[in-house]
C-alpha cells in the first residue's frame, strides 16, 4: 500500500472520529456551555497527544525557526480557538445535523482560499463544484424555508456560526500545509493545539461562570464523554487528518469532510432523535455532488504546495 492509498485510509477514520464530535457535544452542552467544553475538549486532547509528541520531537531533526512558531500560533488561533468558538456556540444554537453538516463544508472555501494562499489552481470542474456546493449549503441552512430567513432565528444564527467556522478550518489546513510537509502530522498539530488551547483558556478565565461550569466534571458519565471528546473526536481525528496532508494536496483532503455529514447524521438520528427535513437531504445530495467536481484538479501547479509569504 503506498502513501496516497494509506493516507486515504487515514482520512476515512478521521471523519468517523470527527463525526462523533457534534450529537456528543449537542448532549453535554445541556451540562455546561461551549466555551468551557471547547476548552475541556481541547485540553484532554493535548493531554492524550502529549507522549506521542514527545516521541515524534525527538525523532525530528528539522529545526523549528520562529517562522514555524508564528505559522503555528495563526493556525492555532484559527483552527482551534476560532473553529472551537464558534463551532459550540454554533452546535448550541441549531442542530447536531447542521453542525456535521455545515461546519465541514469547509472543500467549498478551501477551493477558493487555497489558490490565494497557495500554489493551488482551481479549474473549471471545480468552480462548479463551489458554486454547486454553495447552493446545497444553503438549502441546509434554510432547511429549504427561504422566506424564513431571519437574523432573529436561533437556528439561523446557529448555522451561520457553523459556516463561519469552517471557514476558519479551511484557512487552518492550507496555512499548515507547509509545515506538515516539513515535520510530518504530530508536530503541527501539537504545536497548534497547544496554541489554541492556552488562548481558549484565556477566554474562559474571562467568562462568567466558568469555575462553575468545571463542575461537569465530577459526573461521571459526562467525564467520560468529554474525554472521549477530546481524545477520538479531537486528538485521533486531528492527527490523523494533517498526517494525510504531507501526501495529498489540501483541496482533495478536504474533500473527505463530507464523510463527516453521514456520520454526524446517522448518529444524531439514533442518538438525539433528530430528524432532518427532505430538504436538508437534497442540499447534503448537493454538496457531496459538489466535492466529486472539487476533487477534480489540474495536472499543471497542484503540487507547488508552497506557502506564499
Amino acid at each position: 500500500m503506498n502513501s496516497k492509498s494509506r493516507s486515504v485510509l487515514l482520512l476515512i477514520a478521521a471523519m468517523i472520529a470527527w463525526g462523533s464530535l457534534y450529537p456528543v457535544s449537542k448532549y453535554i452542552m445541556t451540562e455546561t456551555n461551549p466555551l468551557t467544553l471547547s476548552f475541556l475538549r481541547y485540553f484532554f486532547g493535548i493531554a492524550a497527544l502529549t507522549p506521542f509528541f514527545i516521541i515524534e520531537i525527538r525523532k525530528n531533526h528539522n529545526p523549528i525557526l520562529t517562522k514555524d512558531l508564528i505559522i503555528f500560533m495563526l493556525t492555532g488561533f484559527l483552527g482551534i480557538t476560532i473553529f472551537a468558538v464558534f463551532l459550540f456556540y454554533g452546535i448550541k444554537l441549531s442542530t447536531a445535523s447542521n453542525g456535521s453538516i455545515i461546519a465541514n463544508t469547509q472543500p467549498l472555501f478551501t477551493a477558493i482560499l487555497a489558490p490565494l494562499l497557495i500554489h493551488e489552481r482551481i479549474n473549471g470542474f471545480q468552480i462548479f463544484g463551489v458554486v454547486t456546493g454553495f447552493f446545497g449549503m444553503l438549502l441546509v441552512v434554510t432547511g429549504g424555508s427561504f422566506s424564513g430567513l431571519s437574523f432573529g432565528s436561533s437556528v439561523l444564527t446557529g448555522n451561520l456560526l457553523l459556516a463561519v467556522a469552517a471557514v476558519s478550518m479551511s484557512i487552518y489546513s492550507i496555512l499548515l500545509k507547509s509545515s506538515i510537509k516539513k515535520f510530518g502530522g504530530m508536530i503541527p498539530t501539537y504545536f497548534t493545539m497547544a496554541f489554541g488551547t492556552v488562548l481558549l483558556l484565556i477566554i474562559n478565565i474571562f467568562t462568567k461562570g466558568f469555575f462553575a461550569d468545571l463542575k461537569v466534571l465530577t459526573n461521571p458519565k459526562d467525564l467520560i464523554l468529554i474525554i472521549c471528546l477530546g481524545c477520538v473526536s479531537t486528538a485521533f481525528a486531528y492527527v490523523l487528518f494533517n498526517s494525510s496532508l504531507k501526501y495529498i494536496d489540501v483541496i482533495r483532503a478536504s474533500g473527505f469532510k463530507f464523510l463527516i455529514p453521514v456520520s454526524g447524521v446517522s448518529l444524531s438520528i439514533i442518538f438525539l432523535k433528530e430528524r432532518p427535513s427532505i430538504f436538508v437531504y437534497a442540499g447534503i445530495l448537493l454538496v457531496i455532488i459538489s466535492v466529486i467536481f472539487i476533487q477534480s484538479t489540474s495536472k499543471r501547479g497542484l503540487d507547488k504546495n508552497k506557502l506564499i509569504v
